[in-house]
């Protein structure tokens, strides 16, 4: 009961009081209690002094690393919950093909599958739904179709999970047709659904589309929320829209917040108008609050324009409040090790490999973007920035250690600059190799100086 109101602390000194009627369930009540409340350290300390565990703990405490992000942890336990002879059930599972897919490790991905249908969960449709957002979120659109299609019932998660798989590789028809066909199986849509379907218009650049979805929602009784008017916002940013975007906006029934201004000075950005930039910035410097994002797009969109005075004010601004911008970082994993590099980074083999790279792309005509480094510095300077952006090293990485003809693949945490883009479109030629990288936004799969968006995202 303390737990589940969140009195965490009174429910562990009622727990300390029952020193000689502990059971596996009190400790697991326990555990679950500091899971809940997302205190994962008091949750790990509770798991090591256990007693005896059973599957529920395990459960739990794997649960509790994946809902905190915490994914190889989650991993390791698992695998250590294996060694110790405990048999793993449906929700086991979950919590670890869910670790899987968010780490984007395909290979670790098609070993859970595996695993799974030897042990005969296959036929559990929460799990089934948790493979299928496994294999889209590590690329693998065809074996998360796969899934979904064996499926012997499907409920609205299930299609929004199919439709979301979509999203993720940029296929906007494929994601509107499933959409349509949930709907004549009777199968009514959700505010997930939307959200997922809205993402997949605006990737792939379908407004008219984008826009008839979002005025469908009140036919299922469905009220848009933020996330939906963000979608529509970044739908008609993309496409260059930015005065349909603004008068969007004005027109909305909810106050716009920082997101819906972010994603609308993203779209002045990338379309370079620094007058309705500005207007976006007036109004994300109201409201943006301590969300460091949203002040890093600021003081981007200040120095893309030179206005370095004002790039500095954000920072100082930033620095007072004890703001640090996330460093963007890539992981690869060859050979069952998984790499991650950070931007800046100076592994030796890496770089190595990088410089022989870049001499042949700049043999084949490639020629670094210097309007992604939003840095007062020379040229050379910014030539230097732009050649350890974290993507850049973990494909090195992956021409190095992984064998000829089998893709690479990279997960980054951060959306990838117009630069690596381009240079990841002219290693797919130069090098005949087939690139895959996941941003924090979608799927790019880059094949002989080609990519999947179609240079739109």
């Amino acid at each position: 009961m303390y737990s589940k109101c969140g009195w965490q602390g009174l429910a562990r000194r009622v727990f300390d009081q029952m020193s000689n009627n502990r059971t596996v369930v009190s400790w697991n009540s326990l555990l679950a209690g500091f899971a809940r409340n997302g205190d994962v350290d008091s949750a790990i300390g509770a798991f090591d002094e256990m007693p005896e565990r059973n599957v529920v703990s395990w459960n739990t405490m794997i649960g509790a690393l994946v809902d905190e992000s915490l994914f190889l942890d989650a991993i390791e336990l698992f695998c250590l919950m294996q060694s110790q002879g405990i048999a793993p059930d449906e929700v086991t599972m979950v919590s670890v093909v869910t670790a899987c897919g968010y780490l984007g490790a395909l290979d670790s991905a098609k070993w859970a599958y595996s695993y799974i249908k030897k042990r005969g969960f296959h036929s559990n449709m929460r799990l089934c739904t948790a493979l299928v957002n496994m294999f889209a979120r590590c690329g693998d659109t065809q074996s998360a179709m796969e899934v979904f299609w064996s499926m012997e019932e499907r409920d609205v998660s299930a299609w929004t999970a199919a439709i979301g798989a979509m999203a993720m590789e940029g296929n906007g028809k494929r994601a509107l047709e499933l959409f349509h066909e949930m709907v004549g199986r009777g199968i009514a849509p959700d505010e997930v659904t939307f959200s997922e379907v809205l993402a997949a218009c605006s990737h792939a650049g379908l407004v008219k589309e984008g826009m008839l979805m979002f005025n469908s929602m009140k036919e299922y009784a469905i009220t848009p929320h933020v996330i939906h008017y963000g979608c529509v916002v970044d739908l008609l940013g993309r496409a260059g829209l930015l005065d349909k975007a603004f008068e969007f906006i004005d027109a909305m029934p909810l106050e716009a917040n920082s997101a819906i201004w972010g994603a609308f000075l993203g779209a002045c950005r990338k379309h370079e108008n620094e007058k309705m930039a500005a207007r976006a910035a007036k109004m994300l410097s109201e409201c943006s609050g301590d969300q460091t994002g949203i002040h890093v797009l600021l003081s981007n969109i200040y120095a893309s324009t030179g206005r370095w005075g004002d790039v500095a004010r954000v920072r100082i601004s930033m620095k007072e409040r004890g703001m640090r911008k996330t460093t963007g970082s890539s992981s690869i994993k060859v050979g069952g090790v998984v790499r991650e590099f950070t931007s800046g980074d100076e592994s030796v083999g890496a770089t190595a490999m990088l410089q022989e790279i870049e001499a042949r792309l700049r043999d084949a005509g490639h020629a670094p973007h210097l309007m992604d480094v939003l840095l007062d510095v020379d040229e050379q300077e910014k030539e230097y920035l732009l050649s350890r952006h974290s993507e850049k090293l973990a494909i090195a990485h992956g021409l190095v250690c992984s064998a000829r003809g089998t893709p690479v693949r990279v997960v980054k945490n951060l959306r990838m600059c117009s630069d690596c883009h381009s240079f990841a479109k002219m290693v797919s030629k130069v090098y005949d190799r087939e690139i895959v990288i996941r941003d924090n936004k979608r799927f790019h799969f880059f094949k002989q100086g080609l990519c999947s968006c179609h240079d739109y995202w």
